[in-house]
This record gives structure tokens, C-alpha cells and sequence, in this order.
């Protein structure tokens, strides 16, 4: 623990504020640094004679502007921002600069060609339509494509369950923004998308981890979690899961349905990689319908940019979250829903899914041949591989020396829900480099650090 003390005495600002901006102003200045415990918030304050609830304010705020999180066992401690959100744009590749292997990036190089499509819109005699004001929510068009789209990734629906949204970020926020009430508690596993702590944190949401192990989430830790405290949804990734990449059973799926109907949850299933795992069992949403809510992304599966995603809603949902989205955006646009809608009605999108799948299958064999026998979990088309550390290891020192020499990762915290005692691992994007050449000197740097050990190997206090 750092006996790191704010200096507010100067500040106009009530106490609470002026302890966050202390704390903000002192990560950016250096006097702390990330992994420094802040002081136990009765001790603070004591040594400010101030209530123990103005230092718990402070606190919060801290955490909520980003520059700390509370940690199981050890209190409030500084994020170490480098390690759990390392910057793309850094990205130059062999030879100098930042591989980033530490965002989800779905392998930009199979995307489809863009200028082909814009050529195709240009032609078209009404294309200025799409800078208009319209509800591409409530094109028939637009939801027929949403409906295949969401067919191919498992789920067999007709065009009036679909919600359009803008990316499956969007899709969270408007099924809990809609149907949830600030305080309410959303379970999810206890390493999952960090976009739902964003989601969470801006709905003034609690989210509750629950227990995982070599198939993913429990249901069995469901079930007891639901016992102990009132829940109104679970969120969960059964297919490909980020960032484990754990594939629920069909039973598994089953057991977990019949949980959420038990303890009356609602389910926002999100298979954003549904298209890594082709083969994968009957979503959850097919057992539930009344009470599942599907979410059939884009962005993992063809392009990030188009910010398209398709959500199946029961029918006592669907205008909620219409008005949900046009309360948050007024209208998904138009011009990047028509692209998608091309997309999936020629075919192109299931193609680039497709080649997107074989071109990560292609990267996960280069991960196997350069870990060798080092511990990781992973899935033969993800994306990603979890990699576990070696004792001598933290992931943050581990994270922190693969971006000095050049590889940025993330570290398994930045998935961890608060309460929750992540492992000591960090998360390797293979999609994160421009092509294999790339990817297979990242891989050699990670290699060696594991080779070199931790620094000093053996004093480790």
C-alpha cells in the first residue's frame, strides 16, 4: 500500500471532488503509479478528518473518470491503463513501433472490398435517400436482412422480432436502458466484454460475476447467485466467449435457460463470434424466446466499421427498444445499414465471416507452433488466445515489458468483474496484426519474455 496522502487543503471544490481530482492528478503526474494501493478508505479518512463517506465518494468518482478500480483482496488501486487499453493507433508493425495485439480486431485484411460497394450505391438512382432523416429500424427491408443475418448465426426469426442497432455495444445498451432501472443488478460471467461495464457504469447498473470453469459460465453459480439476491438479467457470450473463448454445451446452454425462467432473467445472448464456431449448439434465445434477447453483430464478422447489429426481441420488447434506439441516436444510419443489408443479401457478408474464420484458424496454428508448451486457453478459429503467466509473473509487469519491447496485449483484468479476482493472464489478439509475417514476430517477442522469465527471476519478494 502506497502512503500516498491528497493534498486538498488549496481546493474550492467539495472534499469528495478534490479527492478524485487528487488522485487523477497525481497518476498523471507520476506520484502514482498503476498497481499502487490507494490507502484503506477509513485510514484516509482519519488522516483528513473527514467522514469515511466523502473518501468512499472520492473513490467512485476516481474509479467512474478511469484512472482506478477496485481490486478483491486489495482494496482501490491504480488501473494501469497502458496494459489494459493499449492505443491502435500506436500500431507500425516489424521494425519499429507498436504491434497491437491486445484489441479484438477481426482481421481487417479479409474485409470486404468497400469501394465496390460505394460504386454500387453511386449508381443507384435514389442513393441521396440515404442522408435523409428515416427509421432504418422499420424498413422491412432492413429487418428481412436482420432476420437472415441473425438465421445464419443460429437463430431462426421472422423480420418483425429485429431491432437494428449501431454495433453490439449499442444493442446492450438499448436492451438495458430500456428494460432496466438504475440499481438493478446484471449477471454476467466473471471475466466477460468489458463493453458491459461501460454500459453498466452509464446506466448506474451493478454487474454480479459469476463462477466459470472449463466450459464457461455455471449454472449452478447462476442458481446460487439468484438465491442470494434479486437479479433482472444475465449477460453472457456462450459462443467463442471473450475473452476465454469458451463454447457452452447444448445442456449447458439448456441448464442456464432454465435458470433465467426459474429466477425470471432476461437473457441478451450476444454472438458477436457465433460465425468462429459455426457448428456450435442452439442458442439460448431458441429455449427462451419470451425472455432471450439475441445479438447478431457485424462488426466481428465482416467489418467494425459499419456499426451494424441485429437484435431478436420478444415481441413485448421490440417497440421498447426501437424507441430505446431512437432515444440514444434517433436513427442507426442509414447509409451504413444499406451497406450491411447489401452485404447480407449477396452473400458477401457470410463469405467474409467464412474467410475470417479459415484466416484465424490459420493464425491459431502460428500461436500453438510459437507458445509451444506454455499454458493458454483458446478455441481453433478464435480470434484471441487467454495466455495463464507464470508465477513469477503479474500480467501487468508482463503486459508492461511485451509493450517495451513492442507487443501491446491486455491484461485479463480489464475483462474482470468488480468483486472478482481475475487471473494472472493477458488476452493475445492474433487478429491484431496486419498479416501472419507480423503476427509471428509478435509471437516470438511474447515467446521470449516467457523464456527470458520475470526480471531478477528468483527475488521476488
Amino acid at each position: 500500500m502506497t502512503t500516498w496522502l491528497p493534498n486538498i487543503s488549496s481546493s474550492s471544490d467539495p472534499i469528495y471532488l478534490a479527492i478524485a481530482k487528487a488522485i487523477v492528478s497525481d497518476v498523471s503526474a507520476g506520484r502514482l503509479k498503476p498497481g499502487d494501493r490507494l490507502p484503506p478508505q477509513r485510514e484516509l479518512a482519519q488522516a483528513l478528518n473527514v467522514a469515511i463517506g466523502t473518501v468512499t465518494r472520492g473513490y467512485v468518482e476516481a474509479s467512474r473518470r478511469g484512472v482506478t478500480r477496485g481490486k478483491s483482496g486489495r482494496g482501490t488501486v491504480v488501473r494501469d491503463l497502458a496494459a489494459e487499453q493499449p492505443d491502435s493507433r500506436l500500431r507500425v508493425g516489424p521494425g519499429g513501433g507498436l504491434v497491437d495485439l491486445g484489441t479484438n480486431v477481426p482481421i481487417h485484411a479479409e474485409a470486404p472490398d468497400l469501394s465496390k460497394a460505394l460504386a454500387t450505391l453511386a449508381q443507384a438512382q435514389d442513393a441521396s435517400r440515404l442522408l435523409h432523416y428515416q427509421a432504418p429500424q422499420q424498413d422491412p427491408r432492413y429487418l428481412a436482412a436482420g432476420a437472415k443475418w441473425i438465421g445464419e448465426c443460429g437463430l431462426n426469426v421472422g423480420p418483425e422480432s429485429v431491432v437494428v442497432t449501431a454495433g453490439a455495444q449499442h444493442a446492450i445498451m438499448t436492451i438495458l436502458g430500456a428494460l432496466t432501472k438504475p440499481g438493478d443488478l446484471v449477471y454476467a460471467d466473471e471475466l466477460t466484454c468489458p463493453a458491459l461495464f461501460e454500459v453498466a457504469q452509464l446506466l448506474h447498473l451493478r454487474v454480479q460475476g459469476i463462477g466459470m470453469d472449463e466450459i464457461g459460465l455455471r449454472p449452478d453459480a447462476l442458481r446460487s447467485a439468484c438465491r442470494q439476491r434479486n437479479g433482472q438479467a444475465l449477460y453472457c457470450m456462450p459462443t467463442v466467449h471473450n475473452p476465454t473463448s469458451t463454447i457452452l454445451t447444448a445442456e449447458r446452454r439448456q441448464e442456464l435457460a432454465q435458470v433465467a425462467r426459474e429466477y425470471d432473467l432476461l437473457v441478451i445472448e450476444d454472438e458477436v463470434h457465433r460465425h468462429l464456431a459455426p457448428g456450435a449448439a442452439a442458442p439460448i434465445s431458441q429455449t427462451v424466446p419470451e425472455r432471450g434477447f439475441f445479438i447478431a453483430g457485424l462488426s466481428k464478422a465482416v467489418a467494425p466499421g459499419l456499426r451494424v447489429a441485429y437484435v431478436a426481441a420478444p415481441p413485448f420488447a421490440k417497440e421498447q427498444l426501437n424507441d430505446a434506439v431512437a432515444a440514444s441516436l434517433v436513427m442507426v444510419s442509414p447509409l451504413t445499414v444499406e451497406l450491411a443489408t447489401m452485404w447480407v443479401e449477396d452473400g458477401t457478408a457470410r463469405l467474409t465471416a467464412d474467410r475470417k474464420r479459415v484466416e484465424a484458424k490459420a493464425r491459431q496454428a502460428l500461436a500453438r507452433e510459437a507458445l509451444g508448451d506454455y499454458s493458454y486457453r483458446s478455441y481453433a478459429s478464435a480470434y484471441n488466445i487467454l495466455l495463464d503467466l507464470p508465477e513469477e509473473w503479474k500480467a501487468g509487469e508482463f503486459a508492461n515489458e511485451a509493450r517495451r519491447r513492442g507487443v501491446a496485449l491486455a491484461t485479463a483484468s480489464a475483462f474482470s468483474v468488480p468483486g472478482c479476482q481475475p487471473p494472472e493472464a493477458v488476452r493475445v489478439s492474433l487478429g491484431g496484426a496486419r498479416d501472419r509475417s507480423e503476427l509471428r514476430e509478435a509471437l516470438a517477442v511474447i515467446a521470449k519474455i516467457l523464456s527470458d522469465g520475470f526480471p531478477g527471476r528468483g527475488t521476488r519478494m
